[in-house]
């Protein structure tokens, strides 16, 4: 204590009793270090005080954490009737008693029945759903998603997406068009599991670019929902969004609808190349003869990219119409033009292979080496 008393008396000396003594440059060097010395100690106050408050709401967090865990696990196990409605009933009176309206107890719950929806299947994601509206998460999900920060916007689009809240698709169809790319990405995945009167009409006002990843996220929700009605997709074909279309063209592919092949058609005069390279890759899958001349009519005013991709369809239709053209290819410079005349020939089963022989007798020994190559059936084209 003597230590102490003496080191105080000196500082209560020194800038009360001494301190008008001192030179002017002393006094502000004395000053500048108490200043400093109380700043120390209230940093030092303020860190001690937040380490208590984080120490304390930690405590707090895994207590509800724990104890809503366990209230949760409970549905899971809870087994003594098949009505949802009346497991949800019999949980509800035990979840309401939880102080809702404090912040953290409130997300916490949230965030634990949304986990537990993704991860169970069966009557359990049921009775969940009805916990949720019952409890009024709902409520909070919605504040979110009218949040003024876009980090927000998601957390509460992904909580309705999850819990399926078809009444939220109104409100989340004003961000499908957001310049946000992810916020953007969340809404249209969300409004397409969400709507039920009209899930593809976020493509209707879609002027931000639908990014290639998001696109093959897109694809997979479409494909896998068994649930959603799939319209034409050729509709949209006009839209003045490249990546609409060429999203659009990717479905029309995949469930092959032979209904947009006038569409199609129209998209091979586009200013888009990759448009129009999907475009001839459609025409080629689906067969589509009728539009081989169309094709054939702008081979000669596209790269040797779209040119590949034009031989590759004529093969793939093997109507017979173009066969004098596809064996005029064997004169190009390009190799990989020659190779892929070569293979559309081949694939007419009819006549391909014979009129690959005539080539043969008729052509260069360089080309003559590549129709062997072709017809060798131990190599995959």
């Amino acid at each position: 204590m003597n230590f102490f008393g003496t080191i105080f008396s000196y500082i209560r000396e020194t800038y009360v009793d001494r301190l008008s003594y001192f030179p002017s440059n002393i006094k502000i060097s004395l000053m500048i270090i108490l200043f400093c010395a109380i700043a120390i100690v209230e940093l030092y106050i303020y860190i001690s005080f937040r380490r208590v408050i984080k120490a304390n709401q930690n405590k707090q967090t895994n207590y509800w954490k724990e104890r809503i865990g366990n209230m949760l696990a409970s549905v899971v196990v809870y087994d003594e009737s098949e009505n949802t409605a009346e497991i949800a009933a019999h949980f509800y009176d035990k979840l309401k008693k939880l102080p809702l309206k404090n912040s953290t107890v409130n997300q916490i719950l949230t965030s634990e029945i949304i986990t537990y929806h993704k991860n169970f299947t069966g009557k359990i994601p049921e009775v969940l759903a009805l916990l949720y509206a019952k409890l009024k998460l709902d409520k909070r999900s919605k504040k979110k998603i009218d949040s003024k920060h876009w980090e927000t916007k998601i957390e509460g689009i992904r909580e309705a997406n999850e819990m399926g809240i078809s009444e939220m698709a109104e409100e989340i169809i004003k961000y499908t068009d957001d310049e946000n790319g992810l916020l953007r990405m969340e809404a249209q995945a969300a409004y397409l599991k969400l709507s039920n009167k009209d899930p593809f009409h976020f493509l209707d006002r879609a002027q931000e670019r639908i990014l290639d990843w998001h696109q093959l996220v897109l694809f997979e929700i479409i494909t896998k929902n068994k649930k959603l009605t799939i319209p034409s997709f050729s509709k949209w074909l006009r839209s003045p969004n490249d990546t609409v279309v060429m999203f659009c063209l990717k479905l029309i592919d995949h469930f092959i609808e032979f209904d947009a092949a006038e569409e199609v058609q129209r998209l091979l005069k586009h200013h888009n190349t990759r448009i129009v390279k999907k475009s001839i890759e459609i025409i080629g899958k689906l067969e589509l003869e009728e539009l081989e001349k169309h094709m054939f009519e702008i081979y000669f005013d596209h790269t040797d990219e779209i040119k590949l991709e034009i031989l590759n369809s004529l093969g793939k239709i093997s109507s017979g119409k173009y066969a004098d053209f596809l064996s005029s290819r064997i004169h190009s410079n390009d190799s990989k033009i020659k190779r892929a005349a070569l293979y559309a020939i081949k694939r007419d089963a009819d006549h391909g292979e014979a009129r690959l022989l005539e080539i043969y007798h008729h052509t260069s020994p360089e080309n003559q080496a590549l129709i062997t190559h072709v017809l060798d059936s131990r190599i995959k084209q």
